[in-house]
């Protein structure tokens, strides 16, 4: 990942007001040489300035372009934030329509069931597009408190049960520890992992299991959530938490994937202080994602 906000913002800085200055005493010196009649240093204070106008001139380029990118995430945010609400206003009438549909036929009522789940998918994938565009300019926390982590990921374990079970997928845990205070966001961590369960039960062969483990150290915290799946190839490795960015095979276990959440993911956790890290596991036997958090002092 690239360096934070302010971070980029005070280097940049940095390198502006260093150019300038290089610049300026360029320019000095260069008319002094010339009132002088001193032509020897000319040719490399000539050298300097065209070098110190060529790195503003980079700078400036840079900055524009990523005011422009910043431009663009904004639009798209806030088409994304628009869409959300008329597929919100659906999500609720089709499940409205889904509770009074005794007296439809089956074949009708199963077709309801459909739009219900698809209209699900899409609003969760509007949503971590605009988080992500978010989280790449801006924090997405809405307020950042200490929570038990282990409760938290004991709460989701238990919500996503049903929905594993039901692609014939187990979910093993197992907890090394029972309280581990992390300072985050609730609603966000339980973003993160659900999308990383949801990524190993679907890419797990059926029938088969996830593991899930919790430990904690002295410092942090370790939640580690390992598939049986098809593994991450080398050539796609290095763009695994890049925005849309699917495998090759990845359409044909999840044909309603977008590449976001990863990406989404890593940016919550880092937001939180933490850090997220992945291998695949040996040979054949899937991969391992692991989210590593300080503990609250």
């Amino acid at each position: 990942m690239t360096l934070k906000a302010p971070s980029q913002t005070a280097f940049r800085y940095f390198l502006y007001g260093s150019a300038a200055v290089l610049l300026v005493f360029d320019v000095f010196f260069l008319l002094r040489a010339l009132l002088t009649t001193n032509f020897v240093p000319i040719v490399p204070l000539l050298a300097g300035i065209f070098t110190a106008g060529g790195l503003l001139f980079v700078i400036y380029a840079e900055s524009e372009a990523r005011g422009q990118d910043k431009r663009e995430h904004r639009r798209i945010s806030r088409v994304a934030h628009q869409l959300d609400r008329p597929l919100s206003a659906l999500q609720k009438d089709l499940a409205s329509l889904i509770a009074t549909s005794d007296k439809l036929p089956a074949e009708a009522r199963l077709k309801l069931k459909h739009m219900e789940t698809r209209t699900h998918i899409l609003l969760d994938n509007i949503r971590d597009v605009f988080l992500m565009l978010q989280a790449q300019d801006l924090p997405v926390s809405a307020e950042l408190r200490t929570y038990n982590v282990c409760s938290i990921l004991s709460d989701v374990i238990a919500e996503m049960e049903p929905l594993v079970a039901a692609k014939n997928v187990e979910l093993l845990h197992s907890f090394h520890c029972q309280e581990a205070p992390v300072k985050i966001d609730r609603h966000l961590l339980k973003i993160v992992l659900v999308h990383l369960i949801e990524n190993a039960s679907t890419y797990t062969p059926t029938p088969g299991s996830v593991n899930i483990a919790i430990t904690k150290s002295d410092k942090q915290v370790r939640i580690a959530v390992q598939d049986r799946g098809i593994g991450i190839n080398d050539e796609e490795a290095s763009s695994i938490f890049e925005p849309f960015a699917r495998g090759e095979r990845a359409s044909g276990y999840d044909p309603d994937g977008i590449g976001v959440g990863l990406t989404l993911s890593q940016l919550i956790v880092e937001e939180f202080g933490g850090h997220m890290r992945w291998k695949n596991r040996a040979k054949g036997m899937g991969t391992q994602f692991e989210i590593l958090l300080p503990l609250a002092r």
